[in-house]
Order: structure tokens, then C-alpha cells, then sequence
């Protein structure tokens, strides 16, 4: 059932929160909770990186250069300029409530958008959607966090970032399947035609709307419910979850859950409720916590987003430079400023927005390779700063090395680049475990928020940079990564052992 509990006093039924939780055991509950967050997580990335492949399969049908590319494909992270309400709503009303909300409306815009007539009307809906869908994963790691038990709590979180990271194979297998049919269907009353790219664009919203029905399945956070000072609720959740996992009838023995007044927010007029969950974030003691973790999510989103949004254009243009002739020996920025040359505009001149199928199958081992990565890594996390050190070490030097002149090594290390992704869900537990409950979605929406602006305005500068800068981006990009070596430093030390 757990780790022996030395705090807390046994003979009343009173223990810590995180005793409680540890005593509800480990089980049926724990696996379904991970389930749902999973879900979650893997469909806010589709909805956000699986974009991606849509935009470059749209490209020609929705009438866009690299210019409209650029500017559609960050369109979802302008939706984490509401992270701070969804923040607030969640600390203040609840983490089950808020994620419901998300990932329902998010599902809704994420669907229309599959019809729009031209690039401008689905930018305004996926901004939308995304403004909504934005808050499913951190929230998700939120909840996650709360309802695991200490010993298990880092590793499910890892294992919830492998699935949002698994997001690239799961859009560029569906790619695979959907993007070669080659099926026209007139919707003059939309006005466009139904084609491949937008049932794909349709499938990729599915699983926010699955992830929504699994959320009835499952219980408010009890952390959330205690620091609310609704102990008997909490109390009542925890016993639930204690069944569920094969404990006993009457058998749980935690009859009062102690928590410090400093933990329980009590209810308080609107601006002055503001006042106290986001202050303190950014005064000490917190202050120099919150500047360091909002660098390194906003370092370890936003290299991992810039060049994933532009993964999918980028390989295109890698891959249809070997088409033409003496292009043997180039590098890889060469490859790409030999694709990006405007075009003539000429009557004989047709667009074309067909997907090289190298690209996808680049696509898909790059998912595989970083979901079964993130799997491995995830049973070395009670390490968190040495595995971040590290991901940042391979991150920083591969985008040193993306511009030899060897296409293998190219997109090797342009793929290793995006190793970054990896430390999301690291700092996230930092988040976690270093913040207050009143607080912790606050904050984790907050640098989420900050890491995806720094992220919309990345994919927009790429797209400019890319076609006169390309070699001074990706040093610059490792200047950042080493920068981040130095910040994570200073984060707390690493316990060697986990007692049992």
C-alpha cells in the first residue's frame, strides 16, 4: 500500500497530505488518472504541433507563402496569453472543472476549423480553440502531480511528457494514412472543397473530446479540495480513491488531513483573490524560484516548438533539394535557402503542397524515437537537474553541428535540436514541488504562458531568419542552451535514493 509513514499521528487518524496520499496506495485509480492526463496531454499537442502538418499541407488550397505559413503556424501559442486566467480559474475553482471546460470547447474550434475557406478564418478559430485548449497540459501535470504519491509522482510525470511528445507520431502516422487519399468533396455552402488535409485536420481534434468524457470519470484534485479548507471532501476523495484501488471497506486510516493555515486559501472579494495567488509568485522568497523556471520552460518550449512548427516545411524543403541537380554536398542551411527563392508568377506555374513521403516517415521516427526516449529517461527521474543538464548539453551542441555538410548529420542533429522537449515535463515537477498548492497552478500556467510567447514569436522570427540567417540561428539557439546549463545549476541537488 506504500512506503512506511513516520509523520503524522497515527493514533488520531491525523497525517500530512502527502502521507494521505501515499496510504490511498498505488493502483487502479493512479493508472486511470494517468490514462485520462495522457489523452489530455497527447491531444493539446496535436492540437497545437500537429498544426504544423497542416498548415504545410494547407499551404496551396488556403492560398499562403512562407510569410502566411509563419503567422499561421504560431497562431496556437498566441492562445497561452489566457494562461493567466486559466491559472486562476483552476486555483480558484477547480483543476477538473477547468480541464473539462478546456479540452470540450477546444474540441468544438478544433473541428470548425477543418472548414475554413481561406487562411485568415482559420487562424481566427485556432487562436480560439487554442486560447482554450492551452490549458489541458499543464493542468493536466497539475493534477497528475496532486493525485501520485511522492515516490511515483516524478516518473508519471515523465510518462505524461512522453505522450505529449509522442503527439509527432501520432500526427505524422495519421499524415501517412490520410494525406496520400486523394478524395475532392464540394461544400459550396462552406465555400471550399473537403479534401485529405481537412479530415486530417478533423481526426486531429478527436481526442481532446475523448479526453473530455474520460474527465467524468475521474475526481477533483484532494490537494486542490484541502486548500480550499474543504478537509471533509478532501478526506471523502482520497477514501474513493482508496477503493478504487483495491483498499478495504472502512480500512483507510486517515480520519483528519493536517495542513498549515498558510496552505488554505480562504474566499475573498475578486481583485483582492488576484492579488494573493499571483503576488506572491513574484516576490521573495519565490521570486528568483519563479525567474529561474520561467527562463528554463520558456528555453526548453520554446527551442523545441520553433523548429517543431517548422519541422514539417523545413524536411519538405530538405528533402525536395536532392530533386534537383549538384546538390550533393551542400549543408543544410544551403539545402534550405535553395527552397526558399520566390517563385515566378506565371501562368504555368502550379502550386504544390503534396508532402514529400520522407518527410513523414522522418516525422514518424522522430516521434518514435523521442516517445521511447522520454520512456527510458523517465526511470532516472529522480534525477531531474542531472537529466536537464544533459538534454541541454545535446540540445546546445547539435544545433552547433545542424550545418555540416552531410545530410544524414543534418537531420540528425536537426532532430537532436529539439531534444529540449524533454525537459518540459522535468521543470513542470519543479513547478510542482516547489510551489505552494494555492499557487501551483498559477505559476505553472504562467511560465507556460511565458514560454509560449517566447515560443509565437520564435516561429515567426524563424520563418524571417531562416532564409538570410539560418547558420547564425542555430548558434545562437546553442548560445541559449549552454546559458541554461548554468541555470540549472542553482536548482535544488538531486537525492541520490528514494527510501522504501
Amino acid at each position: 500500500m506504500g512506503e512506511r509513514i513516520d509523520r503524522g499521528d497515527v493514533k488520531s487518524g491525523a497525517y500530512s497530505y502527502d502521507d494521505a496520499v501515499e496510504l490511498t496506495g498505488h493502483g487502479r485509480y493512479n493508472y486511470l488518472l494517468l490514462t485520462v492526463c495522457c489523452i489530455i496531454a497527447n491531444a493539446f499537442a496535436l492540437d497545437i504541433f500537429g498544426f504544423a502538418t497542416v498548415v504545410a499541407a494547407s499551404s496551396c488550397d488556403l492560398k499562403m507563402g512562407l510569410r502566411e505559413i509563419g503567422i499561421l503556424a504560431s497562431a496556437p501559442f498566441a492562445g497561452f496569453l489566457f494562461a493567466f486566467p486559466w491559472g486562476y480559474y483552476a486555483d480558484t475553482r477547480g483543476r477538473r472543472r477547468t480541464l473539462l471546460l478546456s479540452t470540450t470547447v477546444g474540441f468544438a474550434f478544433a473541428a470548425v476549423s477543418s472548414f475554413s475557406p481561406n487562411w485568415q478564418f482559420m487562424m481566427v478559430v485556432k487562436l480560439i480553440g487554442s486560447s482554450f485548449s492551452t490549458a489541458s497540459y499543464t493542468l493536466s501535470m497539475t493534477i497528475l502531480g496532486e493525485c501520485t504519491g511522492v515516490r511515483h509522482r516524478s516518473r508519471f510525470l515523465q510518462i505524461l511528457n512522453s505522450f505529449n511528445l509522442a503527439s509527432e507520431l501520432v500526427a505524422f502516422s495519421l499524415a501517412y494514412l490520410i494525406l496520400p487519399l486523394t478524395f475532392t468533396l464540394s461544400l459550396p455552402w462552406f465555400g471550399m472543397t473537403f479534401k485529405p488535409w481537412r479530415l486530417f485536420t478533423l481526426v486531429l481534434a478527436l481526442p481532446q473530446g475523448i479526453g473530455a468524457l474520460f474527465l467524468f470519470f475521474l475526481h477533483e484534485s484532494p490537494k486542490f479540495l484541502a486548500s480550499r479548507g474543504e478537509l471533509v471532501n478532501a478526506l471523502e476523495v482520497l477514501e474513493r480513491i482508496y477503493k478504487t484501488n483495491g483498499g478495504k471497506k472502512d480500512g483507510y486510516p486517515v480520519k483528519h488531513i493536517l495542513i498549515s493555515d498558510s496552505e488554505v486559501k480562504h474566499s475573498s472579494a475578486f481583485w483582492k483573490s488576484i492579488a494573493e495567488h499571483t503576488l506572491p509568485i513574484f516576490k521573495p522568497p519565490l521570486l528568483w524560484r519563479t525567474v529561474q523556471l520561467f527562463f528554463l520552460i520558456a528555453l526548453c518550449c520554446s527551442t523545441n516548438n520553433m523548429f517543431m512548427m517548422w519541422f514539417p516545411t523545413m524536411v519538405n524543403f530538405f528533402f525536395n533539394s536532392f530533386s534537383e541537380e549538384q546538390k550533393t554536398s551542400q549543408s543544410f542551411c544551403d539545402r534550405i535557402y535553395s527552397q526558399t527563392v520566390p517563385v515566378p508568377e506565371t501562368e504555368t506555374y502550379t502550386c504544390d503542397d503534396n508532402i514529400s513521403m520522407n518527410t513523414i516517415y522522418t516525422g514518424i521516427v522522430c516521434g518514435l524515437f523521442y516517445f521511447l526516449l522520454n520512456m527510458f529517461i523517465s526511470r532516472f527521474a529522480s534525477r531531474p537537474r542531472l537529466l536537464l543538464i544533459a538534454i541541454l548539453v545535446v540540445s546546445g551542441v547539435s544545433s552547433s553541428l545542424v550545418n555540416l555538410k552531410e545530410p544524414v548529420a543534418n537531420l540528425v542533429f536537426f532532430t537532436l535540436v529539439q531534444t529540449t522537449a524533454l525537459g518540459i515535463g522535468i521543470v513542470a515537477g519543479y513547478f510542482v514541488d516547489l510551489y505552494p498548492t494555492c499557487h501551483r497552478g498559477l505559476v505553472t500556467s504562467l511560465g507556460m504562458m511565458v514560454a509560449r510567447l517566447v515560443s509565437f514569436l520564435g516561429v515567426n522570427v524563424i520563418g524571417v531568419l531562416i532564409t538570410s540567417y539560418c547558420e547564425l540561428t542555430f548558434y545562437y539557439i546553442s548560445l541559449l542552451s549552454f546559458v541554461g546549463i548554468v541555470v540549472s545549476l542553482f536548482l535544488p541537488p538531486d537525492r541520490r535514493s528514494v527510501s522504501k
